[in-house]
């Protein structure tokens, strides 16, 4: 009987052994799961979402029709200036005259692109014309119809006048002068 008693407090050893090793494997596995994962925060997330949306214009043109002519113009010992409005009204002042016998034109631009668009409009400070003789005389105070913005039509087209004033200098040289100008125009 002593046997069989020795027997069974062995056993109940080893099953409180083994009790207490469960134990101590699942508290520290308990630990271990507070320091790892204790200091972490359950993220929260939200979504939403919204549309993206693009609009592809048509390129911006402008075609010039005409540049500007300023017309036969006499030139004195006093310097003078000759303008041309966008309407192509001619006007002197100085000891420059304008030949009424001939007229002038401000240049003509179409600008074409998408239908009711504004537009800028860029025009040159001023520019220098020269005559085949190597003579020169500056054009400035650009002006133009529309004059800073434009709208194009219904159809996305608009009509762009362009005038300036000729500075004639005194006892100009006799010659055809000639010279180019920038105009620009961009969407706005």
């Amino acid at each position: 009987m002593l046997g069989y008693i020795s027997t069974m407090a062995t056993r109940t050893v080893s099953r409180l052994q083994l009790y207490r090793m469960n134990l101590s494997v699942m508290m520290l596995a308990f630990i271990m799961s507070i320091a790892v994962f204790g200091n972490q925060r359950f993220a929260q997330a939200a979504t939403a979402a919204t549309t993206v949306d693009a609009n592809i214009v048509s390129t911006i043109n402008l075609v010039a029709q005409n540049g500007i002519v300023f017309g036969d113009i006499g030139a004195s010992s006093i310097p003078g200036t000759v303008s041309i409005g966008v309407d192509g009204s001619r006007t002197s002042t100085g000891g420059a005259t304008v030949n009424s016998n001939t007229s002038g034109t401000p240049a003509k631009f179409e600008v074409s692109g998408d239908p009711n668009a504004l537009y800028i409009i860029t025009l040159p400070t001023s520019i220098v014309i020269t005559s085949p003789a190597g003579d020169s005389m500056t054009v400035d105070n650009f002006v133009s119809m529309p004059s800073t913005n434009g709208q194009l039509d219904p159809g996305g087209r608009q009509n762009l006048n362009v005038g300036a004033t000729m500075n004639v200098g005194s006892f100009q040289p006799f010659g055809a002068y000639q010279g180019t100008m920038a105009t620009t125009v961009e969407y706005n």
